[in-house]
């Protein structure tokens, strides 16, 4: 009797068990981008909301924040803001020039870890509608990373 067995078990470089059928593909990451329009205001106020935004959805979750930071655009730039939050398993960022003729606000998650990025970014946009009802998210995609 030929039998052909289509599971695969391995251990990858991260120390991670892996096991995965022949013709599936896996994926080690997520990034996750968002773009919302409609965001416009005083950009220390809106800055310093996405960033304590941004904080919030990570401390909800494993993933730990090694670095931070907070530039309030204003000087030879549009006003805005731009943030980042470097983590111990990659990093979540936020850029806006948030005067009324752009009101433009461009976040992105990224993980190589297991945490579910696309899950911190719907919370995020979901406390920005709440605050900002005006705001659109014009673009919500999760891409795979690391397939394997």
């Amino acid at each position: 009797m030929n039998l052909k067995i289509n599971i695969f078990s391995y251990i990858n470089k991260m120390g991670n068990y892996l096991t995965t059928h022949k013709d599936e593909v896996r994926y080690k990451g997520n990034h996750v981008f968002a773009d919302f329009t409609g965001f416009h205001g005083d950009e220390y106020v809106l800055g310093k909301f996405v960033y304590e935004l941004m904080i919030k959805a990570i401390e909800r979750t494993d993933m730990k924040i090694v670095h931070k930071h907070l530039e309030i655009l204003n000087v030879d730039t549009p006003p805005g803001f731009t943030a980042f939050l470097q983590l111990d398993s990659s990093h979540i960022s936020s850029h806006s020039y948030t005067e009324k003729s752009q009101g433009l606000l461009a976040l992105d998650c990224f993980t190589c870890g297991p945490t579910d990025t696309l899950s911190v970014m719907n919370y995020i946009k979901d406390e920005l509608i709440k605050e900002f009802p005006e705001i659109q998210c014009t673009y919500l995609q999760n891409h795979k990373r690391f397939n394997f």
